[in-house]
């Protein structure tokens, strides 16, 4: 054992545990000191990642983020380690929005994450994976994370986990907000053309009103890196028009319900628990979407639990902190969506069917955000 993992597990009780939360709206870190029932808690917002054709700046926000907690402890003079440093940390965990797809190295975050917060226990996460862990409390089960774009993770409580979808908007995403807005254009793009099937004279109306004269949307959206999230903007105008009787709007929410059960049931394959959540903008109401989904998924799985979301994706991030500070030997990887640093050394029983898998084509953006979307 290393002198600082000695160290660490000489002061567990004593020690932090810390959870970071980066986005495309935002970024929050938590941490709890202690090992009561009530562990002294302090909570630091930051700002949201940018992203370049380099791709994303999340680990430098996760930097910030760990700078501004060891300021916190050097001000509020919580003593340190043996070696000066502020704060002892026992473990630290991440969920980071396009963490597959936009962060170049995420095995950068765990060194950033050991050098920033002296800690030899490091979890980085996708934010749907995160999501998981906190709509569910860390219990076993299936989460749909819905925001720009869906994917759903099924966990059996143990080491085991199964994605499904997350392919990104060319290839997935069914009924997320990409698949949505997509379906709103074309839907405008009908009325405009004079057809009487799947036209919306509403949903033209605002989509030129965002977008300007339809003449300018092919060019705006072909050439556009940006395409999935300019996409997912529209989402939250066909909830409005939805919401005021446009026929056309609900029709393409309840199709996107009926593509979202059908991405939570193929989650909650062999050996999933059936109980299920839902997280996300797109899904936090009631719509018809919403309808739709647990319709379908009541028939297609009538044996599932649909359960309200116990918490948020930074909640899951501090439930995943916490099992590597208590039990890290029993927190699988499962990549590239989850990575766990023990010691030094990533653990070696993760899920065997990813294993090499981080060039897998995964959603660009967050999977929880649309957006404009503020956390909470």
């Amino acid at each position: 054992m290393s002198e600082l993992a000695q160290g660490i597990d000489e002061m567990a009780v004593d020690a932090w545990v810390v959870a970071l939360d980066v986005g495309g709206s935002g970024s929050r870190l938590v941490a709890e000191f202690g090992n009561s029932t009530h562990p002294e808690r302090i909570s630091l917002s930051g700002r949201a990642v940018k992203v370049s054709h380099h791709g994303s700046d999340a680990p430098a926000v996760v930097a910030s983020l760990c700078q501004s907690f060891n300021a916190w402890a050097a001000r509020m003079g919580h003593d340190g380690m043996s070696d000066g440093s502020t704060a002892p940390v026992a473990s630290a965990a991440v969920g980071i929005t396009g963490l597959t797809s936009l962060v170049e190295k995420p095995t950068d975050v765990h060194d950033i994450l050991a050098r920033e917060l002296r800690t030899n226990r490091t979890a980085v996460a996708g934010d749907a994976l995160t999501a998981h862990l906190g709509a569910l409390a860390g219990r076993a089960g299936a989460v749909l994370s819905v925001g720009t774009g869906a994917v759903a993770f099924g966990f059996d409580g143990v080491s085991r986990w199964r994605r499904a979808d997350g392919w990104g908007h060319l290839l997935g995403d069914l009924g997320a907000g990409v698949w949505v807005g997509g379906e709103a254009l074309r839907a405008a793009g009908r009325y405009h053309d004079g057809a009487s099937r799947g036209a919306s004279k509403r949903l033209l109306e605002a989509a030129v009103a965002k977008f300007g004269l339809i003449e300018s949307w092919p060019n705006q959206f072909y050439k556009n890196a940006e395409r999935a999230r300019q996409l997912a903007s529209m989402a939250p105008e066909v909830m409005i028009a939805a919401a005021e009787g446009d026929p056309t709007s609900i029709r393409i929410l309840e199709e996107a319900g009926r593509h979202l059960a059908d991405t939570l049931s193929s989650a909650l394959g062999r050996g999933i628990p059936p109980l299920a959540s839902t997280t996300g903008r797109l899904v936090q109401e009631e719509s018809p979407l919403t309808v739709s989904l647990t319709k379908h998924l009541s028939e297609d799985r009538p044996d599932v639990s649909l359960v309200p979301s116990a918490g948020s994706p930074l909640d899951g991030a501090l439930k995943l902190a916490q099992r590597l500070r208590e039990t890290p030997q029993s927190v699988a990887g499962f990549r590239p969506w989850l990575t766990v640093r023990v010691d030094g050394h990533h653990t070696l029983h993760e899920a065997a069917e990813d294993m090499g898998a981080a060039e897998t084509l995964t959603a660009e953006l967050s999977a929880t955000e649309l957006p404009g979307d503020e956390l909470q």
